[in-house]
């Protein structure tokens, strides 16, 4: 009898367990939280690192749900450059689901933001390093964009070796026209006599 009754309670407490997981993994996100800037900072910050450059909430892996982005510097010894994560909601919690490699860039002085092509069903997310990497004689600007839903990233490099001699540089990965006339055009128009060349980047 005594037995029976232990056996009873921990089933119960396994059944109750088990409940209140199945309920966490299946709550949805807080959509208020993508609304709000702050509450975005805050929660890269806690899930990633607490020098966080960028963020931004949007419809980055499907068209109905959002996620985070966070942007990181990366400066030290051996490495410098940027980073950027994708912050899911997975299991009734924010977890940070892809990574991309360490990128050429810096957070100064850049662009970066999310951008939508009609071509994709998803946002993407679009960096350029402007002028911070140009000086007088010459210099390079470094581009990105990061398609989430796939989980790549396209690069583009700009290298103005001097006046009149300016080269583009394209990874290789670039699998569509719309991405590839993106970066061609982009710099075109500041540099029209520039010289193509598709390579791993």
């Amino acid at each position: 009898m005594l037995l029976n009754k232990i056996f009873f309670c921990l089933f119960l407490t396994i059944l109750i367990l088990g409940i209140g997981g199945c309920k966490k993994s299946n709550e949805p996100p807080p959509h208020n939280l993508f609304e709000n800037e702050q509450l975005v900072l805050q929660t890269a910050k806690e899930i990633v690192d607490e020098n966080i450059s960028f963020t931004s909430a949007g419809f980055f892996e499907t068209d109905s749900v959002k996620s985070i982005i966070a942007g990181v510097e990366v400066s030290e010894k051996n490495e410098w450059g940027i980073k950027f994560y994708l912050i899911s909601w997975m299991e009734g919690e924010f977890k940070v689901k892809y990574q991309t490699g360490l990128l050429n860039g810096s957070f100064v002085q850049c662009l970066v933001n999310k951008i939508k092509f009609s071509d994709f069903d998803t946002e993407l997310i679009y960096y350029n390093s402007k002028s911070y990497f140009l000086g007088n004689a010459g210099g390079d600007v470094y581009s990105h964009v990061i398609d989430l839903k796939k989980l790549k990233v396209y690069s583009a490099h700009l290298s103005v070796i001097s006046e009149g001699r300016v080269s583009l540089d394209l990874s290789q990965n670039i699998d569509d026209a719309m991405i590839k006339n993106f970066f061609v055009s982009y710099f075109r128009r500041d540099y029209p006599n520039l010289r193509l060349v598709e390579r791993a980047i």
